[in-house]
């Protein structure tokens, strides 16, 4: 070998063993910790000004249930498809701070904020700094900020799937100590989503493609293997009981178009913020002639893990098309953590010796994150689901006008009317003419009802069939009704008579 390249060599180790430099002792820190702090407060800020919807009224009915008890035999019942421990978590926020939206969803601002933090110091590791920023503003770009103020798992998922490539990568525990708590994370991911043990999927593949004859899985992998294990045996009879009241009918299938959608939605500006940071590499590129300036380190096991996760999707899909129906880009967030971390590092890699590449990146990721977060600032009701503040606006007319019921057949909007109306009691969901015939093969379009349905043998709920609407058409107002609804009032020998237009449909029965 030349002398000049035994240089380039020795050179190149240097690079991969160069821990964070400088730039992570100074600002970037004190970046990143802000950068936490503002999602967290935005998080509750816009968590206190939005109204709960479908998905999070199933949350904290669940975890308000009399007794531990109740909630095991409610889920046990198929009543909801997250794990117990979850519902638990709300259950004491809501203890602890009184039943409102900011306790409930304080849990996922907590998690979101200290996940950045994780990815930052993951990064660091690998980087500097200024890139171990890019990874957590990565994170901040995709659609994790949505989940810091949902009552639901999502952003306790982010955190766990985060901590579990900070324990993989963390090179300071013994072998023993690693494997105990890369286990003990996977252990917890299981226990806020069943769809957890789908991020030890890129960790098998990196084990996969390193193998050799003879070689044994790492104890690192065998205890995440066991960690996700041991719950999904606990908890299998919720998850079955689920599963075989609502599986086969499940809303979102896999279907192609799905599976080419799940990127865009996991990052949703990700293809123009790429382009962006593109064309400001291709202005401030430095150019350098000197071999041993512009080596290129090679890929640490990190960061190819990272990169491994952007197959989680792929296999999910297979999974769900081979057994659970279900596939959503949600059930995935934890792709965004090691993808974060990987992007960074491979901007390291290429870019370290140009502060203004890194530094760049970092007010163009700082800048759309967190302005699109204060969009939502200014207008938190924007975000919610259904059209629920212009019935609160216009519920007093139909009770001046004799009428006591308010029927909706729509499942989404009937919840959460029955949660904020003044009169819960009087909020009434109007099943479909053809609800209890057996769902045919596919998407059930009764799913949401059924759940209702369900969840009424624990929380009480006003449901309707179309024959007890009959007895009660002259003190009944039909709430914006859609033309399945309309179509079976018809049959039933009723007439429905528009009696407001605006903010919503309101129909009055004869």
């Amino acid at each position: 070998m030349s002398t000049t390249a035994k240089v380039i060599s020795r050179k190149a180790v240097a690079i991969r063993k160069q821990g964070p430099s400088g730039a992570a002792a100074g600002w970037p820190l004190i970046a990143a910790v802000l950068l936490a702090l503002f999602y967290a407060a935005s998080s509750l800020y816009i968590a206190s000004n939005r109204l709960f919807w479908f998905d999070e009224l199933f949350t904290i009915y669940i975890a308000r249930l009399p007794h531990l008890a109740t909630i095991w035999a409610a889920l046990g019942n198929g009543v909801d498809a997250l794990p117990p421990t979850y519902y638990m978590l709300v259950r004491a926020c809501d203890s602890l701070f009184g039943p409102s939206e900011i306790a409930a969803r304080l849990p996922c601002a907590i998690a979101m904020a200290a996940g950045l933090l994780v990815i930052f110091d993951c990064a660091r590791r690998l980087t500097n700094g200024i890139y171990a920023l890019i990874a957590a503003l990565v994170a901040a770009c995709s659609f994790l900020p949505y989940y810091g103020y949902e009552a639901r798992s999502y952003a306790l998922y982010f955190l766990l799937s985060a901590l579990a490539l900070w324990v993989w990568a963390y090179e300071g525990f013994s072998q023993r100590v690693q494997a105990a708590l890369f286990g003990a994370v996977f252990f917890a991911g299981v226990c806020v989503h069943y769809y957890f043990p789908m991020c030890l999927a890129p960790y098998f593949a990196w084990e996969l493609l390193q193998w050799k004859p003879g070689k044994r899985p790492s104890a690192k992998l065998i205890g995440g293997i066991v960690g996700s294990i041991l719950p999904l045996l606990l908890l299998s009879p919720l998850i079955l009981s689920f599963s075989r009241k609502f599986g086969g009918g499940y809303w979102n299938r896999p279907v192609l178009g799905e599976l080419r959608a799940i990127y865009a939605q996991l990052f949703p500006d990700g293809l123009l913020l790429l382009a962006l940071i593109m064309l400001w590499i291709a202005l401030v590129r430095t150019d350098s002639s000197d071999t041993q300036e512009s080596l290129v380190p090679r890929m640490p096991e990190t960061e190819a893990i990272g990169w491994l996760f952007l197959a989680v999707p792929i296999a999910a899909y297979a999974v769900a098309v081979l057994k659970t129906n279900a596939f959503y880009s949600r059930y995935y967030i934890g792709v965004v953590p090691p993808v974060g971390v990987a992007f960074a590092s491979s901007l390291w890699r290429h870019w370290r010796r140009s502060t203004q590449v890194g530094a760049g990146v970092v007010v163009l990721l700082a800048g759309w994150g967190i302005g699109m977060q204060a969009v939502v600032m200014q207008h938190p009701d924007k975000v919610e689901a259904t059209g629920i503040r212009p019935f609160l606006q216009i519920e007093s007319l139909p009770e001046v006008e004799g009428k006591r019921y308010f029927v909706i057949a729509e499942p989404l909007f009937f919840l959460e009317a029955q949660q904020y109306a003044q009169h819960p009691d009087q909020v009434v969901l109007l099943l479909a003419s053809d609800f209890s015939q057996h769902p045919k093969p596919g998407p059930d379009p009764y799913l949401h009802q059924r759940l209702e349905a369900n969840l009424s043998q624990y929380h009480p709920l006003q449901i309707w069939t179309i024959d007890d609407l009959r007895r009660h058409r002259e003190q009944a107002a039909l709430i914006a009704p859609d033309e399945q609804a309309l179509r079976d009032v018809r049959q039933a020998g009723m007439q429905a008579r528009l009696r407001l237009s605006r903010p919503l449909n309101i129909y009055y029965l004869q």
